[in-house]
């Protein structure tokens, strides 16, 4: 099994312990995607647990959106050993909607009825106007098994005679070629059986939410480099990855992310997150440093946008004061810091958790991960007033309250870090630390996880 199938079963087997009622569907032998059909009442938590999934085995959720009603749409990525990334999708489905129309109820779904997943797996080859051998087959597997159910599900849908023929013919002898051709013809008319004045309705999250990115390569005119890091990044935009090469004497216009290739002096964009390559580098390492730091800002676009159910519900005080200090509102920041008698100095590319923001320092030089969960009374600082190193706080990390956290240290992925504990030494990832740098080792199912996935 590979890393995809290996993060998939993982996945399902989360979702079974969690005691949730869900059907997969499509094809078994897709490797890159998973629609899953959830019970109702377990759709609203769908989002939870699919980022605690993610947290637990260190794989980041670069998007995260929903392009039509009780359909939620995720995107998991990880890297290995080189650099080279990978991608799972997650769709999560309670009914089935299309152009915001109900098609199929959740419990139609969570049936497994062959005629039900013919039709699913049939209105989303349309929809996607493409139909793979793989999907192909599977249609045609599912036909047998219900030919006459399956006639009355795209009867249901068109009504032309010669498009009931024309599917049914295909399902019957898996000869497919016919409707690759016409599936354009077939989405207009699937969209005209379902006129619904508020289809528009279902696409507001997409424009609220964007799934595509604009990147500029700045100061270098080699485009390998651009070209490998579209080709390699392409699963984690649905909607599209846009990069152009620009020169450091252009103004830089509705870009999200700049790669700078030696730049002048400290010439930085205000408006993109930047990212520098040496010129020397070669073009493996470059691309994989580009990709990780692409996939990092993706993360953090998704903690950001749902703070609530990536992070978790920071309180009021919380989020004005890590807004405050974000953005550098001078009054406002300094009236929280008093207020909470905190002082967060380091720059906060993603929100963090404080359940009781009180007491909080958090040295200018600290680096602090994503989905980090800060207590009260808690110190990241250096350990003397002239020396300027500070600690590094990896992902998913939990600082108890009154710990101290002190010097040029690295905290690792998925350290616990226990109540007034002090850390003077860098700490290996997914270990516990209590009293004064007494390190415990990790558990053994953490070992075996991180030996099937790694993510640099």
């Amino acid at each position: 099994m590979d890393e995809r199938g290996y993060v998939a079963e993982a996945l399902l087997d989360r979702l079974r312990d969690d005691g949730v009622r869900f059907r997969t569907l499509g094809p078994e032998a897709a490797t890159t995607e998973a629609a899953l059909a959830v019970a109702q009442e377990d759709l609203p938590g769908m989002a939870r647990r699919i980022a605690r999934f993610a947290q637990d085995f260190d794989l980041r959720l670069v998007q995260l959106s929903r392009d039509e009603r009780q359909r939620v749409h995720f995107i998991l990525a990880w890297s290995d050993e080189v650099g080279r990334p990978s991608f799972l999708s997650v769709h999560a489905l309670g009914d089935y909607y299309r152009a915001g129309r109900p098609l199929l109820r959740s419990e139609e779904l969570l049936s497994g009825r062959p005629e039900v997943a013919f039709l699913y797996g049939l209105v989303e080859a349309v929809q996607a106007q493409a139909l793979d051998e793989t999907r192909a087959a599977w249609l045609s597997s599912l036909w047998h098994l219900d030919p006459r159910g399956a006639l009355e599900r795209i009867s249901s849908l068109w009504r032309a005679r010669r498009d009931v023929r024309l599917l049914a013919q295909a399902a019957k002898e898996a000869a497919w070629d016919k409707v690759r051709a016409t599936l354009p013809r077939l989405r207009r008319t699937l969209y005209r059986a379902l006129p619904n004045p508020f289809a528009l309705v279902s696409k507001l999250h997409l424009v609220m939410q964007p799934r595509h990115a604009t990147i500029a390569f700045v100061g270098f005119d080699n485009p390998a480099l651009r070209e490998r890091v579209v080709r390699d990044l392409a699963p984690a935009f649905p909607d599209g990855l846009d990069a152009f090469d620009h020169g450091y004497s252009e103004r830089l216009r509705g870009i999200d992310v700049a790669v700078l290739f030696d730049p002048p002096g400290n010439y930085r964009p205000r408006s993109a997150e930047t990212i520098v390559v040496e010129r020397a580098e070669a073009l493996p390492p470059a691309a994989a440093k580009v990709e990780r730091a692409l996939l990092r800002w993706l993360e953090r676009r998704v903690e950001r946008r749902f703070s609530n159910t990536v992070v978790g519900a920071n309180p009021l005080a919380a989020r004005i004061l890590q807004f405050a200090c974000r953005h550098r509102v001078p009054l406002l920041a300094d009236f929280m810091s008093t207020l909470l008698n905190c002082g967060i100095y380091c720059r906060l590319p993603a929100p963090i958790l404080m359940p009781h923001p009180y007491g909080i320092f958090i040295h200018r030089n600290a680096t602090i991960g994503s989905r980090v969960t800060v207590m009260q009374q808690v110190t990241i600082g250096n350990k003397h007033p002239s020396d300027p190193a500070a600690p590094v706080i990896e992902d998913n990390v939990c600082i108890g309250a009154g710990a101290k956290i002190l010097g040029a240290v690295r905290v690792g992925h998925g350290v616990t870090v226990g109540a007034n504990a002090v850390v003077t030494r860098d700490v290996p990832s997914h270990c516990t630390v209590v009293g004064a740098n007494r390190i415990l080792g990790p558990i053994p199912v953490v070992q075996e996880r991180q030996s099937s996935v790694v993510n640099t």
